[in-house]
């Protein structure tokens, strides 16, 4: 027996009652009925899912967000006057107490809906693209409460992106772009949130500021204070140092390539690559037939956060437009900072079983023991290679 048996069966009746006319029942069916109401209580109650918030626009989707961010007071919220929850009595100011401690942000300074993203690679694109911005934006103009500490949030939404519906692979992208926090600006913080409507594979109830109805990650970026060189860690400055020392030593020609022509850097690596490719035969017949479908990029902004948004998002053209190469010029990183983009790069993409791989890295100033040893002239820049591949199916 269904639960709205009994409705049916007694709006049928009353409907029998009513007379016909052309075939049709005289007064119009109930606008919503009792089952209705109780099928859109328990979506309420369970949430959605991929296929439920892909029918909703955007407006819908920003809409639930901000309902469950008031709910939940996540935000602090003003007074007509300014202040923060007027206190009327002591109760009262309890109360808000009560509620100041559960509060996780300032303010909301943005909400993205990525309604474009249906992806892992578009999401986690999108997003660092998000973080690009945002650190551009903190290095030209630095916040003006960053002395408070000063927590406001951009909160980016993925409903449309099927994949992150799953809690696991939600972690696995925000892992992905963790692992190169130690490549990002020292004088800056950024701190990623993840809130999920499977958040921790736990009951909503248990922890309904994190439980969102939808896949949303918080983004908090603050200028911190410099640390003065005795409050240093003298540990991480040793281990800097043995780095530096190990490298080779930079030339003049180095100082003045960062500041060549564009199109002078690309034709520059184009005959390298073509004149060690041509010694090369065995090694390196199949990038000299593929030759033409070569994407060529040149990376002109001088930090590794720049280059891994330019290596996200061709990795994401890579994999929807299916050109065998892109070859990504970076004429700023010293060999020891780009070899760990490189690495942390890959190790992103083969933990969230991307297709697309860095294949090749080439370094003017690369140690001997990473391999550029083997050619008989060095690469003019640095240079990476993207590749598209056939992952085995397990």
């Amino acid at each position: 027996m269904y639960f709205d048996d009994l409705e049916r069966l007694q709006d049928l009746e009353k409907r029998l009652s009513k007379p016909l006319i052309g075939g049709i029942f005289a007064e119009n069916s109930w606008i919503i009925s009792y089952s209705d109401e109780k099928k859109m209580a328990m979506e309420q109650f369970l949430g959605y899912n991929s296929k439920s918030a892909s029918k909703l626009t955007d407006e819908q989707v920003e809409e639930e967000t901000l309902r469950w961010v008031v709910d939940t007071d996540m935000v602090v919220s003003a007074d007509n006057d300014g202040s923060f929850y007027s206190i009327e009595s002591d109760m009262q100011g309890a109360a808000d107490r009560q509620r100041m401690t559960t509060i996780k942000y300032d303010s909301i300074k943005d909400l993205l809906i990525a309604s474009s993203c249906h992806s892992t690679l578009e999401s986690l694109t999108f997003l660092w693209n998000v973080i690009a911005d945002s650190l551009e934006d903190e290095i030209e103009s630095p916040s003006l409460f960053s002395s408070r500490s000063s927590k406001s949030v951009k909160l980016i939404v993925f409903s449309q992106s099927e994949y992150l519906w799953n809690y696991d692979t939600a972690v696995a992208m925000l892992e992905a772009i963790k692992i190169a926090q130690p490549l990002l600006p020292t004088q800056i913080s950024l701190r990623l949130d993840l809130f999920h409507p499977d958040y921790k594979h736990s009951p909503k109830m248990w922890s309904p500021q994190s439980h969102s109805p939808f896949p949303t990650v918080g983004l908090t970026i603050k200028t911190q204070k410099q640390p003065l060189l005795d409050e240093m860690n003298i540990d991480v400055l040793r281990n800097k140092l043995d780095v530096l020392f190990q490298l080779e030593d930079a030339t003049s020609k180095d100082v003045q390539s960062s500041s060549e022509d564009h199109s002078q850097v690309l034709n520059d690596c184009r005959h390298w690559l073509k004149t060690e490719c041509g010694r090369e035969e065995t090694k390196h017949a199949e990038l000299r037939k593929e030759e033409v479908n070569i994407d060529w990029i040149v990376q002109n902004r001088e930090s590794p956060f720049q280059l891994y948004r330019v290596l996200w998002n061709s990795a994401q053209k890579l994999s929807s437009d299916h050109k065998s190469t892109t070859i990504i010029i970076d004429p700023f990183l010293d060999s020891h900072t780009f070899h760990r983009v490189a690495v942390t790069m890959n190790a992103a993409l083969k933990r969230l079983s991307i297709p697309v791989r860095i294949t090749q890295m080439y370094h003017p100033f690369t140690r001997p023991s990473t391999g550029n040893s083997k050619y008989k002239t060095r690469p003019p820049h640095g240079m990476i290679q993207l590749s598209e591949i056939r992952l085995k199916n397990h």
